[in-house]
């Protein structure tokens, strides 16, 4: 991604330290040049309703953009005859579609790869600081815990210790990215327990009293988030994050218990993982529909995607295990010769890369309405996708693994209250009005990040402020302001309060854990940034 402003905030605030970010995509291949008379051109229609899902607010108008994008290539196939453009428009609409379908899945498969342990959780006791740049809009917040799970084996045990009250989650994703299941605050509480987790249609039998978690795939991918208060905080937290586990059921139930990893200091995965476009993508998304088929439901969508070379999955035991074996060595590549068939696949994944981004730009402004400059998303859907392939997508693209919003919300201000762009050229304010602090049963905090989205080195190593910050200094009326401004702000009150900012464009990220209701319903107004000087 380049440094321009992202339509939406970056995936690393649900990935912390453990994945990278956003991933790229390839260069566009020019375009076929000529342009047909209009007497020649397709009719509309390409595709079944199916393929399109349902619609969300702000993600209005998919199938009429396919359908424009599909005739457009099609208009532009210089001496072809008319049953050649409706195949070719037919493909390279099938082709967009797919990718928008398949992206949660190709992405989501690049991302757990980068693990080396499977069916193991690691977990980071080390808090991100400006040094981290493993992944973009680190929080300073948690520790962060993270298993690759394939149930393609049988079921899994997961073990969590009793947290003593302390603010945990683990959030479990299938491959489509949808959030099936969640333990910890908010859900099942903090003491200790066992839970089996199974493959979707698994018959065998279970141990008595163990709650069950069904996984609607094999492949899962597990975030868990346990706070710490400051870096001081770091070393009580490891009996926690080694109690974190993870072990085969037939192991578990021979006395056998999995490995614990927890290391201390943030990891690097190298390179941003690349989301392949044309064939390759088709031939990697085919590879993971065979490990994760899509419900029976959806056939019509994936009979639909055929001209674009997308398959109906073997859901054989054998097709599943060979497929995952193929997964973990990398993406199988297509074809790389230039057919019509294939130049039309290319050209409709890259059109779906615009259409994502472009559905990027119309869903942040969309929820930035009447917010002074805060874009908040606390659609319902996000995490729980259900047939919004779209708004499915652009999640996957920004960001991946995000937390349906009654775990946590993450409302982000590029803009003060007029709109203006946030820089620190400028020195801002933000009050809380007495009594009006961030609702949440859990935590909250405002995190600084700078134009390429990692945390500000400054000389006070605050990265955030909270409801956890040590020493901040309420105004005569009960109220809380705090200073975002690259130098220190003047006399002792203001400094107490000040969180830094670059000397050039930033950010900010304000996270909301357990998020109270008021918050869902947009009840509670967040106070924009006030221009100061």
């Amino acid at each position: 991604m380049s440094s321009r402003r992202p339509a939406l905030v970056t995936a690393g605030l649900v990935l912390a330290a453990l994945v990278a970010g956003p991933v790229a995509t390839g260069s566009p291949a020019p375009t076929p040049a000529a342009t047909a008379s209009s007497t020649e051109r397709v009719r509309a229609d390409l595709l079944p309703d199916c393929v399109y899902g349902a619609s969300a607010r702000g993600l209005r108008g998919y199938e009429a953009r396919v359908e424009r994008d599909a005739q457009a290539y099609a208009d532009r196939l210089d001496g072809a005859t008319p049953a050649e453009r409706r195949r070719a428009a037919t493909t390279f609409a099938a082709a967009e579609a797919a990718y928008v379908y398949g992206l949660p899945l190709v992405n989501l498969h690049d991302t757990v790869r980068k693990f080396r342990f499977r069916n193991t959780i690691v977990s980071v006791a080390a808090l991100a600081d400006p040094d981290t740049r493993a992944v973009v809009s680190p929080n300073v917040d948690t520790a962060y815990s993270v298993g690759w799970l394939s149930l393609t084996q049988g079921p899994l045990v997961i073990e969590v210790p009793d947290t003593h009250g302390r603010f945990y989650t683990f959030q479990f994703m299938d491959a489509f990215t949808n959030s099936f299941a969640y333990l910890g605050s908010g859900s099942t509480g903090t003491k200790a327990g066992s839970y089996v987790l199974v493959p979707p249609g698994y018959e065998g039998d279970l141990p008595a009293g163990l709650p069950v978690l069904h996984s609607p795939t094999n492949t899962i991918w597990l975030l868990g988030r346990t706070l710490v208060d400051g870096p001081d905080q770091t070393e009580e937290v490891k009996p926690i994050l080694q109690g974190y586990r993870t072990t085969p059921l037939a192991e578990w139930e021979a006395g056998g218990r999995g490995e614990s990893i927890v290391l201390d200091q943030q990891p690097s995965f190298g390179p941003k993982p690349v989301t392949p476009t044309g064939t390759d993508f088709v031939a990697t998304l085919n590879q993971e529909l065979t490990i994760d088929p899509p419900p029976a439901r959806q056939d019509c969508v994936l009979k639909a995607l055929a001209p674009a070379g997308v398959e109906q999955p073997d859901r054989s035991q054998a097709a599943v295990l060979a497929a995952d074996s193929a997964n973990q060595a990398g993406n199988p590549q297509g074809s790389s010769e230039s057919t019509p068939q294939n130049d039309a696949v290319a050209a409709g994944t890259r059109a779906a890369v615009r259409l994502i981004d472009h559905a990027s730009t119309t869903f942040n402004a969309v929820n930035s309405r009447g917010n002074a400059g805060w874009s908040v998303m606390t659609a319902p859907w996000i995490g729980d996708f259900a047939r919004k392939y779209l708004g499915r997508g652009l999640i996957a693209t920004n960001l991946l693994g995000a937390n349906v919003p009654h775990i946590a919300t993450y409302p982000t201000s590029y803009d003060d209250s007029r709109g203006r762009p946030l820089t620190g050229r400028h020195r801002y304010a933000i009050t809380f009005p007495k009594g009006q602090l961030p609702p949440v049963k859990a935590f909250w905090s405002l995190t600084m990040y700078q134009r390429d989205n990692f945390l500000h080195a400054n000389e006070i190593d605050r990265y955030a402020v909270g409801d956890r910050t040590r020493g901040l200094r309420l105004n005569p009326d009960g109220s809380l302001t705090i200073y975002l401004q690259h130098r220190k702000p003047h006399g002792a009150k203001r400094a107490a309060n000040w969180l830094p900012a670059p000397a050039g464009a930033f950010h900010v990220i304000l996270r909301l854990y357990l998020p109270r209701d008021r918050v869902l319903d947009g009840g509670w107004r967040i106070a924009g940034l006030e221009r100061r000087g």
